[in-house]
């Protein structure tokens, strides 16, 4: 279920060009700082050192590192090929360590390494990002919904401050936890309805027996029972997951949409629906039939799409975004308490060499628990037994579909294979059946029948509960602990009256 970028196009006529990128640095306010490397790519040679190069964001002139614990002798950063890249520390007293490889005095990267981000720590005082950047000023909106300096989120943020003043329905498509409740709201706050009501709908959540009366509201002795459409009436109504919405709540949706209005139960006067709606789906295009009434809903409602990136493949956000969770967390736990603690380049570090597989809400529960861990200390502290339980996705998969292209027969994978690619995808049945080459409901099959495996629909609320107290609601870890999909659990726990 990968996503594809919200700008796929913007490399035709952008360039890109070696950067620096400022990922922690003393003076926190220096996050996010960038410094082209326009020698490097000109002459095949730059220079890093405490005086040069100038960094600068939100177009002010740009400053050196200005670090005393890092040398002005520099480092050397060469290209000896078309993609072969060299930085060399031999005649600085500055060490510099990269991320997954040893300490050395001169390291060897590709093209490729480059293009997805190299992260470097230098005298354990400052850590950089060393990315194929394009040449623009980077902009960064403190207010901002979605947060960040990468061409994906510059790109989508515009997308989406275009189509707000555009009355038309929006489908968002993005992996579970990338943000898309956040670019709804943007849809919203950007609108002129913004001073509406903004509703979210979890449909999976919706029972067929009160599904009617839960969308469309309800007449009783002349009193009101106003639905979701009449709770967003102005505004703005999200459909979050619209696939996973029961046939019954799909039927219900698609009349109301073809027709224009509903009818409240128990009333014969029909109401116009007056609301923006926004789909949210998991998806890149409708996992259904042709024709099939949700494939008709879907493209009814998808007017305008827009793709949110994960957040593996804008690494150059994660230090803006971590630094912006851990001080919310603080304020919201410490109220009364200023935030001044120190954050360790070693953490900072290890945060940037994950490959994040739960994206933007896995770094925000990540924060919390750094703030929760590290409340009495003077720095940040990560605790050791989180970075078992943050297990990044595997990013080579083996190939199981055989060389005709055939699928698989279901009962020839055994429980240990079918545990694995569950584990591998995060315990999402559609990603499974694709690793497995077999349909989703041979994988929900497999799980009934080995023993020791479950889907979040089959937990009882009592070990969910539990769960939920033990990690303070944080889903990611749940999600490792009871081995079933996040997405469902969080579904299963909205349906019980948690506030997820």
């Amino acid at each position: 279920m990968k996503t594809k970028h919200a700008g796929d196009d913007i490399e035709s006529h952008i360039q890109y060009v070696p950067t620096l990128v400022v990922a922690l640095h003393p003076d926190i306010s220096r996050i996010g700082e960038t410094a082209p490397l326009l020698s490097l790519s000109q002459d095949g040679r730059d220079y890093l050192s405490r005086n040069r190069p100038d960094f600068s964001k939100n177009g002010r002139a740009g400053r050196s590192l200005c670090e005393p614990r890092i040398s002005r002798s520099p480092i050397i950063i060469q290209q000896d090929s078309q993609d072969t890249f060299r930085v060399r520390a031999h005649t600085t007293s500055t060490t510099v360590e990269i991320a997954g490889r040893a300490e050395q005095s001169e390291y060897l990267l590709s093209r490729a390494d480059i293009g997805s981000g190299v992260v470097m720590t230098l005298n354990k005082t400052v850590v950089l990002l060393l990315k194929l950047l394009p040449l623009q000023d980077v902009r960064i909106h403190k207010e901002s919904l979605l947060k960040g300096i990468s061409p994906d989120i510059r790109a989508l943020n515009s997308k989406l401050e275009n189509v707000a003043r555009m009355d038309i329905p929006v489908m968002i498509r993005g992996l579970a936890g990338s943000g898309k409740e956040q670019a709804a709201y943007k849809v919203h706050s950007d609108s002129p309805r913004a001073d509406k009501p903004f509703v979210n709908v979890n449909l999976a959540a919706i029972h067929d027996v009160v599904a009617a009366e839960e969308l469309f509201g309800s007449l009783h002795k002349q009193a009101q029972n106003p639905g979701y459409f009449s709770q967003a009436d102005g505004g703005t109504l999200v459909l979050e997951d619209i696939e996973d919405a029961s046939e019954q709540v799909i039927e219900l949706l698609f009349s109301a949409i073809k027709n224009g209005y509903y009818l409240p139960l128990q009333s014969d006067v029909p109401k116009p629906i007056n609301c923006r709606l926004v789909l949210t789906s998991v998806y890149d295009s409708c996992p259904c039939a042709v024709d099939s009434r949700l494939w008709q809903l879907t493209n009814a409602l998808s007017a305008y799409q827009v793709f949110l990136p994960p957040l593996a493949e804008r690494v150059e956000d994660l230090s803006l975004l971590f630094i912006h969770f851990v001080e919310e967390q603080w304020h919201r736990l410490y109220p009364d308490r200023a935030f001044n603690l120190n954050i360790p380049t070693d953490l900072m570090g290890q945060l940037m060499a994950f490959h994040w597989p739960g994206n933007v809400r896995q770094l925000r529960n990540v924060a919390r628990q750094v703030v929760i861990d590290s409340r009495e200390a003077s720095t940040l502290q990560l605790d050791p037994q989180l970075l078992s339980i943050l297990k990044p996705q595997s990013r080579q998969r083996t190939e199981r579909i055989g060389a005709n292209g055939n699928a698989r027969k279901p009962n020839s994978i055994s429980r240990e294979e079918l545990s694995e690619a569950l584990e591998n995808n995060r315990f999402e049945l559609q990603a499974t059946a694709r690793e497995l080459a077999i349909s989703r409901a041979s994988v929900y099959q497999l799980i009934q029948r080995f023993e020791g495996l479950s889907t979040a629909q089959d937990l009882d609320e009592a070990e969910l509960r539990n769960c939920y107290q033990k990690y303070r609601g944080d889903t990611e870890q749940m999600m490792w602990e009871l081995r079933v999909s996040q997405v469902g659990m969080r579904r299963r726990l909205k349906a019980m009256g948690y506030d997820i």
